[in-house]
């Protein structure tokens, strides 16, 4: 019986000892660094990077639409954004949605998603996020927007004779 009380009282004044070493320790170590980021009162202070916004997300894929318009699509599948609705956005956005999808942006990514937006709309267009409902839409800058005299200057400088060869696809 002396034997097992023997026993239990070492332990004890073991593990006591171990209690002592680890807080000295901690102690030690608290006192010895001169950076409040490595530890603090024994604990250790991680730093986590900023959030990111949802259109810094990255995006890799190989856009197939014909138009603008089907390329956007594609592109935000699976974002969590969508285009905005036609009452949402700019009453010129068909300009943009009707180009033909440059050939040279297919390929996309590793890029941050709006950089691909705003790349692909071109700097005549000002991309607008709505994050509370997830939409994207593009507004026309001021010094791209269409005058009124515009479409008629465009149209009377084509030949008489319905067209020039650059709207069949030829050179003069």
């Amino acid at each position: 019986m002396d034997k097992v009380i023997a026993m239990g009282s070492t332990a004890r004044s073991w593990g006591m000892g171990m209690v002592v070493l680890l807080t000295l320790s901690v102690s030690e170590a608290t006192d010895a660094s001169d950076s409040s980021d490595t530890l603090y009162q024994g604990y250790a202070i991680i730093r986590e990077p900023a959030l990111r916004t949802d259109l810094q997300q990255v995006v890799y894929l190989h856009v197939q639409g014909r138009t603008v318009l089907e390329g956007l699509i594609q592109i935000l599948q699976g974002t969590g954004y969508r285009l905005a609705g036609e009452g949402a956005t700019d009453p010129e956005i068909g300009r943009l949605y009707e180009q033909p999808y440059p050939d040279h942006q297919r390929e996309i990514g590793p890029r941050a998603l709006g950089t691909v937006l705003e790349r692909l709309a071109g700097r005549g267009w000002r991309m607008v996020e709505d994050p509370v409902d997830r939409l994207i839409s593009f507004e026309v800058q001021p010094a791209y927007r269409a005058r009124a005299g515009t479409a008629t200057m465009l149209s009377s400088t084509v030949p008489e004779g319905g067209g020039s060869d650059w709207s069949r696809g030829g050179q003069r």
